[in-house]
């Protein structure tokens, strides 16, 4: 890896980190936050490989609610089809919520040094 591709590489993982924090404190909501992480995540990866980490349970949420509709979007729909969309999410919400967030913290921790890389 050049010192091109480093630096792009720690950028990509010092914004996990802040959007990792901003998920945790409730600053981004949990479906944007994760579909954030996860493009973040697929650009660091791709520039090098993690070794001994992944994101797996974002992956897994983002995936099962991929379907129901964000912010704007929410306008285009009936509000009754909304609230039986709401009540399907809550449940999936409920189901990941601690777990994304556990995995946000392991994320902070894990990448708390991207503070002392100067960019």
């Amino acid at each position: 890896m050049n010192k091109f591709d480093e630096l792009k590489r720690n950028r990509y993982i010092k914004k996990m980190h802040s959007n990792a924090i901003a998920m945790v404190t409730g600053q981004v909501a949990l479906r944007e936050g994760c579909l954030k992480m996860g493009y973040l995540y697929d650009q660091a990866h791709y520039i090098q490989p993690f070794e001994d980490f992944e994101i797996r349970i974002i992956e897994d949420f983002s995936s099962e609610t991929g379907f129901f509709p964000l912010n704007k979007r929410r306008n285009l729909y009936n509000k009754e089809y909304l609230s039986r969309l709401d009540d399907r999410l809550a449940v999936i919400e409920e189901k990941y919520t601690d777990l994304v967030i556990q995995k946000c913290r392991d994320i902070i921790e894990q990448f708390q040094y991207i503070k002392e890389v100067i960019l």
